[in-house]
């Protein structure tokens, strides 16, 4: 299905309703979404005319309107005529139940088609609950997945679309214990891709031969998932299994003109991995390597023209040499001979000339390329690219020389103990932006700040004739424009991913051209648009997404003397090192000149890097709200205490689970014969709820301690199934300054076995322990910190700066944890002043509390047995000690079925007994 339709399909409901409020007019108040830039755009863009405005057919615009009214009552459960006739729009939450309603009836309309029940569970599945993560339609795929799974007739039906499911939340070790309970003939009908994929990702790569053989007896259909095979395959480098594929799947005979593009692609690049290519350079010739931007998996290679905008930039370093003489491929050799003569008189190098042969490098798959030995190459841009979501091809060619400068990484994952080694050989490393620099450092890897290469594109442009007025046409370049008659550009075409190097470099220049030539302004949210254009003189005004993204740290707020400085820089530090490499010096002379070079970059860097962080201080007097809080504290004494050494456990909550918090103490005193000591820390509760609780656990001493009048401003990362009374649990070490050890504990957590086995665990000197995250996608510490910085859109200082105290903090990445219960150090944590430092990062940083906990112990918290808290959305449960239904599914909740709600169910059994003979 086409991107267009699959669009039309999921905005059906709500394109509905804003066309009937568009011709009745009743839609005026409403804020229109900016106009998309072009999907295509030549250099040269015309402008066209506004559209005539429709006819409006009254009475359709009426059974339109009454059509929606209808759906949206259907949706909410309304009698007809309940839905007010001012609320016929297109609310939000309109369109969420009617997202559900289609979702429930979806599976009803495969099944009467005569679909079986496990095909049919899977086809919905893929069709409509898969869109978006953690949505109303991902909890209910969840939902209908583990009620299917737990009834023995439908239990295959539930696992299969329950891998399917835990696949798209990241929980991928879950989807394979899933996946192996499903017969083999089931899941090669059904989903074989997804069940490779997630072999792939768990490491079960044993189930490579089952598949080869599936694809061989014909039960794998269709040239498109018999290629999606074949890439998993090559993604871990099974490639006689990758030839298998590919030949079934050319022989599928459904392939269009796209994917049997991809699929020759795959064939060639599989080639060139059973039986590398080799190259040889004439003696006397410098061997350099031109960067291009493709790799085996055609949908993750560049189309961004922008990419080949730095390519030129860096072609600039070599022209700039004079006197050279180029060989190689024809089509490369005519594309630099043009650049060379483009050189700015003004910024060429004196020099003997050398003989060059140049060759093109593939920044993300260089290892398939045929390169010489001791080829030379300016190493730059954005390394993010994977091979099909499974491999990065990092470090470069062993025959490559790498000179790094304009380096950009922010994925902790491909920084791999081979990738540090490898960089710390080849530095220092020239890095784009600050975050880059500061990540570095943190791993011991010499590195500076560069600033970005395109900012010396300049090098190649020679100066134009008169400039455009100022009041010149205005080019919106991948930015929305404010009109839809106004000229928008795009710099991502998609024949630029099988273009080759030369037509992609000349449509790069002629781009930059008409951006200093026909516009008196260019608007752009790329930043391989702006800073190119401000090096050529064209007038360019930057406006990011977002600009916290740590692309961006050094660059955004550059003035003109900034970038001057920074062009120059890049100019100065790399000329000595390229003479040398001309000159056919060795490896080792080259990168020692490199390293004298750059010394005093790579010292300033490092000042910069170790200086001191900024204190920082929450807007309330954290101290006195302690104070505050702690004079609110209520003591009710066990009337009918335990003996032996007490349990100590904390547990933080609002005035809407007071119930839940009832289940949650009973869990603990029906499994543990310790006296137990219950810290509630409160919200909206009264005495009324203190005298309830005492008396339905007599044997329980509790504490409640009111944090009602704390304000921690405003949490950016606050989940939407959570509430504030979370927060205060990162006032423990204050609040309870007689305790030096607690058991904190969510209230949507069930305790099944004796909680005095966890209070008990030696923390070793660590100052918590916790649980860590099996998500893949919040597996890695750092990982999480740079999405958390990246919500500070408007900070962007602020967010470098919370970058960089973290990576101060934690040089190495670490395993991100959760902290829905958590075995606290209360000593350890007030001797390290955790309250008063790490409160503030609400407020500055917008974290949340489980978020301030990782920021706060990294890697040094003690893991927990995972059986102290287990997730059952997540992960295959078996023997656990505490249930914890973390996220949006609860055991409360009685729309939805959940997993283990029957273990809630007993323990609220466990209290109504109690309370029917208190």
């Amino acid at each position: 299905m086409n991107v267009r339709r699959r669009s039309l399909r999921h905005r059906a409901l709500r394109k509905i309703a804003r066309t009937a409020d568009r011709w009745a007019g009743a839609g005026a108040s409403q804020q229109t979404k900016p106009a998309a830039p072009q999907t295509k755009a030549p250099a040269r863009p015309s402008t066209s005319s506004t559209p005539a405005k429709p006819t409006v057919n009254e009475k359709a615009v009426t059974r339109l309107r009454s059509s929606y009214r209808q759906m949206v009552e259907v949706a909410l459960g309304l009698e007809p005529g309940g839905l007010p006739e001012e609320e016929v729009r297109a609310k939000r939450e309109y369109v969420h139940a009617a997202k559900r309603t289609a979702a429930d009836a979806e599976l009803a309309r495969i099944l009467r088609s005569g679909v079986p029940l496990t095909d049919g569970v899977v086809k919905m599945i893929r069709g409509r609950f898969t869109r978006k993560l953690n949505s109303e339609v991902l909890v209910s795929a969840r939902a209908l997945c583990h009620s299917l799974y737990d009834q023995p007739d439908t239990r295959v039906a539930g696992a299969l679309g329950g891998a399917l499911v835990a696949r798209h939340a990241g929980s991928y070790d879950l989807a394979w214990d899933l996946f192996s309970e499903v017969p083999r003939d089931l899941v090669a009908r059904n989903t074989p891709v997804e069940f490779l994929r997630t072999a792939a990702q768990v490491g079960q790569l044993g189930v490579v031969d089952v598949c080869v053989k599936w694809i061989d007896q014909g039960l794998v259909h269709g040239a498109k998932d018999l290629f999606a095979m074949a890439s998993i395959f090559f993604a871990v480098k099974e490639y006689p299994a990758v030839s298998r594929a590919i030949d079934a799947a050319r022989a599928a005979g459904d392939a269009d003109e796209a994917l049997a593009r991809r699929i020759e692609l795959l064939a060639d690049f599989t080639d060139r991995a059973v039986e590398p290519r080799t190259a040889t350079v004439p003696e006397g010739r410098v061997s350099f390597g031109v960067i291009d931007y493709k790799q085996p998996d055609e949908g993750t290679t560049s189309s961004n023209v922008g990419d080949y905008v730095q390519t030129i930039a860096s072609l600039g370093h070599l022209v700039r040499h004079a006197g050279l003489r180029l060989h190689g491929d024809d089509e490369l050799v005519g594309v630099v001979s043009e650049l060379q003569d483009r050189v700015r008189p003004e910024l060429q190098i004196d020099g003997p000339g050398a003989d060059v042969h140049l060759m093109t490098l593939n920044r993300d798959s260089s290892s398939y390329d045929a390169v010489p030995e001791n080829t030379w190459a300016i190493a730059f841009g954005w390394y993010m690219q994977d091979i099909f979501g499974l491999a990065y091809d990092f470090p470069f060619h062993p025959n490559v020389n790498p000179l790094f400068i304009s380096f950009h990484v922010n994925r902790p994952s491909m920084l791999t103990p081979e990738a540090i080694e490898y960089l710390k050989a080849n530095g220092p490393i020239g890095c784009r932006d600050w975050n880059t620099v500061y990540l570095l450092l943190a791993r011991g890897v010499p590195a500076f700040f560069s600033g970005c290469l395109t900012t010396t594109i300049s090098t190649v442009f020679p100066d134009a004739g008169a400039p455009v007025p100022a009041d010149g046409p205005t080019a919106y370049v991948d930015t929305p424009a404010p009109t839809d008659d106004a000229i928008q550009i795009t710099q991502m075409h998609e024949d630029v991913r099988w273009t080759s190097m030369g037509p992609n470099v000349r449509e790069a220049l002629g781009l930059l051209e008409s951006y200093r030539s026909e516009y008196g302004q260019v608007v752009t949210s790329r930043l391989h648009c702006y800073l190119p254009s401000w090096s050529i003189g064209a007038n360019v005004k930057f406006t990011p997404k977002n600009r916290a993204d740590v692309r961006f740290a050094g660059l955004l707020d550059a003035d003109e003397n900034d970038l001057d400085a920074m062009r120059e820089r890049i100019r100065r530090l790399l000329a000595p090192a390229m003479a040398l490499v001309l000159q056919g010096k060795s490896r080792e002379e080259v990168h020692a000149e490199w390293q004298k070079t750059v010394a005093p970059e790579v010292a300033l860097a490092e000042a910069r890097f170790s200086a001191p962080t900024k204190a920082l201080t929450a807007s309330f007097d954290v101290d006195e709200a302690c104070r505050t809080a702690r004079a609110s504290r209520v003591v009710t004494p066990a009337t009918a205490p335990r003996t032996g050494e007490t349990v100590h456990v904390a547990v933080a909550l609002d005035g809407n689970l007071k119930q839940e918090m009832e289940v949650v103490v009973g869990g603990m005193v029906q499994h543990s014969d310790r006296p137990l000591h219950i810290v509630a820390l409160t919200r909206d509760h009264t005495t009324e709820d203190h005298d309830r609780l005492a008396g339905l656990f007599p044997e329980v001493a509790f504490e409640w301690i009111a944090c009602d009048d704390i304000d921690y401003g405003p949490v950016l990362g606050m989940l939407k199934h959570i509430t504030v009374s979370t927060m205060d649990r990162l006032l423990l070490p204050e609040l309870l300054p007689d305790l030096d050890r607690v058991v904190y504990h969510d209230i949507d957590a069930l305790t099944v076995k004796d909680i005095a086995n966890l209070y008990d665990v030696d923390l070793g000197g660590s100052p918590l322990a916790a649980r860590p995250s099996v998500g893949h996608g919040v597996r890695s510490g750092l990982g999480n910190i740079l999405k958390q910085g990246r919500r500070l859109t408007e900070e962007p200082e602020v967010a470098n700066e919370f970058f960089r105290a973290m990576y101060q903090r934690h040089p190495k990445d670490f395993d991100g944890f959760n902290a829905g219960i958590l075995l606290m150090d209360l000593a350890q944590m007030r001797s390290e002043s955790f309250t008063a430092e790490y409160v503030a990062y609400v407020e500055s940083y917008g974290l949340n509390d489980q978020e301030i906990l990782n920021c706060y112990a990294g890697s040094r918290y003690r893991k927990i047995e995972p059986a102290w808290n287990n997730w059952p959305t997540q992960e295959t449960v078996t023997d656990p000690s505490i249930v914890h239904w973390a996220g949006w599914l609860k055991p409360w909740n009685q729309d939805l079925y959940v997993k283990y709600r029957d273990l809630w169910d007993k323990g609220t059994e466990f209290v109504e007994t109690r309370r029917a003979g208190a």
